[in-house]
């Protein structure tokens, strides 16, 4: 059977089960196997054309409240099984960060290509494209470490990529470094229905952001992090009060 039957659902919520899978895509034909990992999970159908179906209609719907990316999981990018024990890292890197840094990138390389290239290893908490590099931020270190190892040399838009872990201080040559903003906002009183993506897309109105995630260690709080302390104060005048999924959020400058 084709790995093309396979389908990536991303964003899962934490309590979702196998049941609420089988329900969501309901009418879409037969699924042969859900596998579900952290907060991401694969489906495979027995038809091809039902999943491309399901691809098409369900990207963007809701499991259990939560908005959820539905896609192929493209051919060599899934597997099922990954290989335990020491080999299953690249032994150069130390395992200490999940940001990984991308070099030599076309210009006109866009998100969405980043997510192509990454789909199967895992959830993207945020990507960062600059002038011919960039930073992706996985959810999961193992996953980071997968993508690091297997796809280190690969192209992307006809592009050799340099694909390596994210140094902490850039001192050593050959070493990558990111410099963060520090502009952060604490986010209070968000909705249970609102994601890290639904959070950054909100928050896009007042200029780029570096860096979101929402619910991670309290519930019903979330932290966005600006490029521009012009941007954060922007989101604090405007954004501060207003309705997000029908609840009023609480904007506060987090400092230090």
């Amino acid at each position: 059977m084709s790995k093309d039957y396979k389908v990536f659902i991303g964003n899962i919520p934490f309590d979702c089960r196998e049941s609420d899978i089988h329900a969501f895509f309901k009418g879409f034909g037969p699924i042969k196997s859900v596998v579900l990992k952290n907060n991401y999970g694969f489906c495979e159908f027995v038809d091809y054309y039902e999943a491309r179906d399901a691809v098409k209609e369900l990207n963007g719907e809701r499991i259990l409240g939560v908005r959820v990316t539905v896609e192929m999981a493209k051919g060599e990018f899934f597997k099922e099984e990954r290989q335990e024990g020491p080999s299953s890292s690249p032994p150069s890197y130390s395992g200490e960060t999940n940001c990984v840094f991308l070099g030599n990138l076309p210009m006109d390389c866009r998100e969405v290509d980043i997510e192509r290239f990454f789909n199967g290893y895992g959830k993207l908490r945020q990507v960062v494209l600059k002038r011919g590099f960039g930073f992706v931020f996985f959810d999961e270190q193992r996953d980071a470490d997968d993508a690091v190892k297997e796809l280190a040399g690969r192209k992307l838009r006809g592009e050799r990529i340099t694909l390596e872990f994210a140094k902490g201080d850039g001192s050593d040559e050959g070493q990558r470094s990111i410099s963060f903003s520090q502009y952060r906002i604490k986010v209070e009183n968000l909705s249970s229905t609102t994601s890290w993506q639904d959070l950054k897309d909100y928050m896009k109105q007042a200029g780029a952001v570096l860096y979101c995630k929402a619910h991670h260690e309290k519930k019903g709080e979330g932290m966005v992090e600006f490029c521009r302390r012009e941007d954060m104060k922007w989101a604090m005048d405007r954004l501060g009060d207003t309705k997000l999924d029908g609840r009023r959020i609480k904007l506060t400058e987090m400092r230090g």
